[in-house]
C-alpha cells in the first residue's frame, strides 16, 4: 500500500551535482584541454539508453583513455562540466557504430526502468547527459535551411553550416504544467488516467504550455479540456526534469470551482475524484497485483498526490 512515511520529498533527476562551468565551453583550447584531463569522465549514450554495468545498477562511466580509443564511434562530446577537478563529458554513438563494442562493459538500457536502483546524484547526472544528446541529435540539420550544424560552445550550440543562414540553435525544453486538483470538499482529489498508461495507473492532470500562455493559464485550460472540472488560482509548487525526450513538468496545485465532468477532449480514458483515505488502497507500479495505481515514486505526479495527503500543499 502507498505510505508517506517513507516518501523522499527530493524529485527524482534534480540537483545535479556537477557545476556546469559555462565559461569553460567558450573555445576549443579550453575543450581540447578538458578533454584531454586524466580525470576526465564520459557517459556514452546510444538511441536513448545509457550504458549499465552487467548486473549492477551502476551507470559505466568511460575514461579518457577508454573514450579516445573508440572516439570514432561517437558524435561530437557534450561537456557537462566539473565534479571537483574531473570534467564530466555525454557522448553518443553514431548511428552506424557496431552495438557491441562495449559488450564487455555492460549493456545499454532505457534510464527511467533504471532509476529505482540508482542514487539521486547518479540519476540526475545521467538524465542531464540524456538531455542534452537528445537535443543535439534532434538538431543535426537546421530548422530554418536545412543545412547540416556545427557543435559549438562544447555542445551547447549548434550553428548553421550555410553561410546566408548561419541560425544559431540552443538546448530547449518543453515546459508542461502537472496539477493536484483538489475537490470543493478538501477531501478527494482529481486522478485520470490514459488508455496508453500502464494498465491500471491513475495520475494528476498534466500538459503542454502553449505559446502565448502563462502557466497559471496553461493550468486552468488543461484541467478544464481534460476533465471539464473549473479551478482558480493555481499555486506553483515544484519543478522536475523530464528528458522524456525533453520536458521540465511544472507542478502546481489548485482548488475546484465545479466538480462535475465534462471534457472537451478524449485525453483521458476515465476520470475520478478519490478520498484521501482511499489512495491506501491503492498499488505500486510493478507491484505485480491488478491493484488500481498511483504514478512511480519517481515522479512530481506521485510528490504532488503524497504532499497533498501529507496536508503539505497550499491550496
Amino acid at each position: 500500500m502507498s505510505d508517506t512515511g517513507t516518501f523522499s520529498w527530493r524529485l527524482t533527476y534534480t540537483g545535479v551535482p556537477i557545476d556546469r562551468a559555462s565559461d569553460l565551453r567558450t573555445t576549443h583550447e579550453n575543450v581540447a584541454e578538458l578533454l584531454r584531463h586524466p580525470s576526465a569522465k564520459f557517459l556514452p549514450v546510444r538511441d536513448g539508453c545509457h550504458l549499465f554495468e552487467v548486473d549492477r545498477a551502476d551507470a559505466v562511466v568511460l575514461s579518457a583513455s577508454h573514450y579516445f580509443s573508440q572516439r570514432d564511434e561517437f558524435l561530437d562530446p557534450i561537456f557537462l562540466g566539473l565534479s571537483g577537478e574531473a570534467p564530466w563529458f555525454a557522448v553518443m554513438q553514431h548511428d552506424r557504430s557496431s552495438p557491441d563494442i562495449f559488450a564487455d562493459l555492460g549493456c545499454f538500457e532505457p534510464l527511467h526502468p533504471r532509476v529505482g536502483a540508482l542514487d539521486a546524484d547518479q540519476a540526475s547526472t545521467l538524465a542531464y547527459a540524456r538531455g542534452m544528446l537528445l537535443w543535439q541529435a534532434n538538431h543535426l540539420y537546421c530548422g530554418r535551411c536545412g543545412s547540416q550544424t556545427a557543435s559549438m560552445q562544447s555542445g551547447h550550440t549548434r550553428k548553421c553550416t550555410n553561410e546566408s543562414c548561419g541560425w544559431k540553435s540552443f538546448p530547449r525544453t518543453d515546459a508542461a504544467t502537472i496539477t493536484l486538483v483538489e475537490h470543493p470538499d478538501g477531501d478527494h482529489c482529481l486522478l485520470g488516467r490514459q488508455e496508453k498508461w500502464p494498465d491500471g495507473m491513475y495520475s494528476v492532470v498534466a500538459g503542454f504550455v502553449e505559446p502565448g500562455e502563462s502557466l497559471e493559464e496553461c493550468v486552468i485550460r488543461e484541467v478544464n479540456e481534460e476533465t471539464g472540472v473549473r479551478v482558480a488560482n493555481p499555486t506553483y509548487v515544484a519543478s522536475q526534469p523530464w528528458p522524456f525526450p525533453s520536458s521540465l513538468m511544472l507542478g502546481f496545485a489548485a482548488k475546484a470551482e465545479t466538480a462535475d465532468f465534462k471534457p472537451t477532449d478524449d485525453e483521458l480514458a476515465d476520470i475520478r475524484w478519490v478520498a484521501k483515505a482511499d489512495l491506501a488502497q491503492y498499488g505500486e507500479m510493478g507491484d505485480g497485483s491488478d491493484r488500481t495505481k498511483l504514478p512511480n515514486r519517481h515522479s512530481i505526479a506521485r510528490m504532488l498526490i503524497e504532499k497533498w495527503r501529507a496536508g503539505l500543499l497550499d491550496i
